[in-house]
């Protein structure tokens, strides 16, 4: 009695694991230990994804950081820069430089005749004037002693110093007049005058 007791007990036991849903069971763990043995690794690349980014933050800072300090690093000599512009005239030149006393400071307006000679069939004389005037007035007198003529041009300024528009007198102007000739020319600018002689063979 007793032995078939025990042979019904195992009996059941083999009928239960011949089940279905046993077996449904069994997959169900084996499906949710896979899912969890492949998703475990794939958390790795994000961290290391993070941690990269995070330490290429720091150099994007210090590259931001050099860079603004190189911009102002700069302005010092930008400075220097525009304080060294600030001494050229505004027509670019650099003013000229007196070793002497400045002519500026001159009461009275000085120069010289830079050329004065025949060329083709004209006299041509150019003045060049030690001040810096803003504007004024040339006035040439040419004369052989005997005859006298007299002509006017423009003063005009030049960088640090001036000049006379030039005088061009013409050969047929010259009709009666004798060699050597002899030039005066009178400046005045505002309340300054001034005298330049010479002559011409």
């Amino acid at each position: 009695m007793a032995k078939n007791k025990h042979q019904t007990v195992s009996h059941r036991h083999r009928a239960f694991y011949k089940q279905p849903l046993f077996h449904i069971f069994i997959l169900i763990l084996l499906a949710v230990g896979a899912i969890l043995l492949f998703r475990q690794p794939s958390k790795e690349p994000t961290l290391t994804d993070s941690t990269s980014s995070s330490v290429s933050n720091p150099k994007e800072h210090s590259t931001s950081t050099s860079n603004t300090t190189s911009s102002s690093a700069t302005t010092p000599a930008e400075s220097s820069t525009s304080a060294n512009n600030s001494s050229v005239s505004p027509d670019g030149k650099t003013p000229e430089k007196y070793e002497g006393a400045d002519p500026n400071n001159s009461e009275s307006i000085t120069g010289s005749i830079t050329a004065a000679r025949f060329d083709g069939d004209k006299l041509i004389i150019r003045v060049n004037i030690d001040q810096y005037l803003s504007g004024g007035t040339c006035t040439l007198t040419l004369s052989d002693g005997e005859n006298q003529m007299e002509k006017s041009a423009h003063l005009t300024p030049v960088a640090a110093t001036s000049s006379c528009e030039g005088f061009d007198i013409t050969n047929s102007e010259l009709t009666g007049y004798s060699r050597p000739l002899d030039i005066t020319i009178t400046l005045s600018s505002g309340d300054k005058t001034g005298v330049i002689a010479g002559r011409v063979e």
